[in-house]
């Protein structure tokens, strides 16, 4: 991650999907090997160093660098050349001291975990080199699933976020984020383009925001509503959130948006949790054309395992009877119950991310500092299987909407075009839009040829299969 990528896209995509494999088998390999021989706790003690434990080391193959060795450097975002050499094989040790870590966990090897987690404390830095920081989080990660699964033996100070998540911070993440790379953007401005098209000749207009936090979405949307010829009599949001001072906050910013653009507007504030809010609340009123806003919110709905919470969100979804139905998630696979999974998965996933960061911010830049831990956030608990980031694939989310009777009403050529646009406003050219149809449309965001994040449109069964129904150009 460490400058920019010397392999092509495509490339650096059959890298890291070999790696991930790599990575699976090399856990698999490792724990069979550990249930036909366990490593005691005096063997471990007595390790001085990594040369004394099988791991993936440049050092071990000065001449011929191994292949193994090849992928760490792949997804670490080296060069297989020889320049840096010790930069270079400490980011190869921390990752594979990870892999340890994690595969020490899977096995119960309380030594080897509490060996790694050692190790990994000392190298590991949040203000270090892109690799120093991403080992960091997922440090975290590791170190908190231990603690869960055998509190009796390991104990740790968990950062004060995990403790006491703070909004400020998040918030002030959300927005930095927004200004240094497309990723915001790209889902709010290709959201906003598919929900122009549902509105269309609506003159009442009614959106539902599951989670509005700033309302950073809404003000492009608003000029483009107020630019058109006919603009809609009456605009209302609905933004849901468990702060009532920053929903406060957030309507009154809106209100005076709208207000500046001529636009007649309506705030309502629900102050709840999303698995309470129920119709009432929502305020729904014949004679509007509703539209459902569902941004990086259904995979909270995922710690259920039987799937009913998602079937009550989108139950109570449907009865807003809502012309559209926004949705964007990570394009990601880290909802499996096996730790190996979750971890190749996120590992690959948010090193993508982070590279991402390295190329948009300077290493020392305190916004930088601040995204990095909204996605640290999001680490610890993919890792460590706590709270609600589970993310999943858009085919695995087609499955499960089409199973809650939505249907995929489609995304056009305008809101990719829509997103090209977004796109040639930063000047780095490895972000890419790719548009999905296997499993329904939608777009993802690319850096490199990882996917990063899924916009599409879905509308109930009963709606998406009318003729009134509203459908990409």
């Amino acid at each position: 991650m460490d400058g920019k990528l010397r392999r092509s896209g495509r490339q650096r995509l059959q890298m890291l999907n070999e790696l991930d494999q790599e990575i699976l088998g090399y856990i698999d390999r490792r724990i069979q090997a550990s249930r036909l021989r366990g490593v005691t706790a005096e063997e471990m003690l007595h390790f001085k160093d990594s040369d004394k434990i099988e791991v993936p080391n440049a050092k071990n193959e000065p001449h011929n660098e191994s292949y193994e060795n090849r992928l760490w450097r792949e997804i670490i975002g080296l060069s297989s050349q020889k320049e840096n050499t010790q930069t270079e094989d400490q980011s190869i040790e921390l990752v594979s001291f990870l892999t340890h870590c994690a595969e020490a966990i899977i096995t119960g090897d309380h030594a080897s975990i509490n060996y790694f987690l050692s190790r990994l404390g000392e190298m590991a830095s949040p203000t270090g080199s892109t690799v120093h920081r991403l080992a960091a989080y997922f440090t975290e990660g590791l170190a908190l699933s231990a603690v869960k699964l055998w509190p009796h033996i390991f104990s740790i100070n968990p950062p004060r976020d995990v403790i006491e998540p703070i909004d400020d911070d998040e918030a002030t993440a959300l927005r930095l984020l927004d200004q240094a790379t497309p990723i915001p953007k790209f889902i709010h401005f290709t959201l906003n383009e598919r929900l122009m098209r549902a509105f269309e000749g609506k003159d009442k207009v009614h959106i539902i925001d599951l989670d509005i936090k700033q309302g950073l979405q809404w003000p492009s949307l608003f000029q483009s509503l107020a630019s058109r010829p006919n603009p809609p009599k009456h605009v209302r949001v609905t933004g849901i959130g468990e702060s009532k001072t920053e929903l406060q906050n957030t309507g009154a910013r809106l209100a005076a948006l709208a207000d500046s653009l001529n636009l007649p507007f309506q705030f309502h504030a629900v102050v709840d949790q999303l698995e309470d809010v129920r119709l009432w609340m929502l305020h729904v009123k014949e004679g509007e054309c509703s539209a459902v806003n569902c941004v990086l919110q259904l995979h909270k709905t995922l710690y259920d395992d039987t799937g009913g919470s998602l079937r009550d969100l989108m139950c109570v979804i449907g009865s807003t009877n809502p012309a559209i139905v926004l949705v964007a998630e990570e394009e990601a696979d880290h909802n499996h119950h096996q730790l190996q999974l979750r971890f190749a998965n996120s590992l690959n996933y948010y090193a993508a991310i982070f590279d991402a960061l390295n190329v948009s911010l300077p290493e020392d830049s305190s916004e930088r500092a601040k995204i990095e831990k909204m996605f640290a956030r999001k680490i610890r608990n993919i890792i460590a299987r706590e709270g609600t980031e589970r993310h999943e694939s858009f085919s695995q989310w087609s499955r499960k909407l089409k199973d809650c009777r939505f249907e995929n009403v489609g995304i056009g050529d305008r809101e990719k075009v829509q997103s090209q646009v977004i796109l040639r406003m930063y000047s780095d050219a490895s972000y890419s839009v790719e548009k999905k149809e296997e499993d329904g449309e939608a777009l993802c965001l690319k850096w490199q040829e990882q996917p990063l994040y899924t916009v599409s449109a879905w509308a109930p069964m009963d709606v998406a299969g009318s003729s009134t129904a509203p459908q990409p150009d």
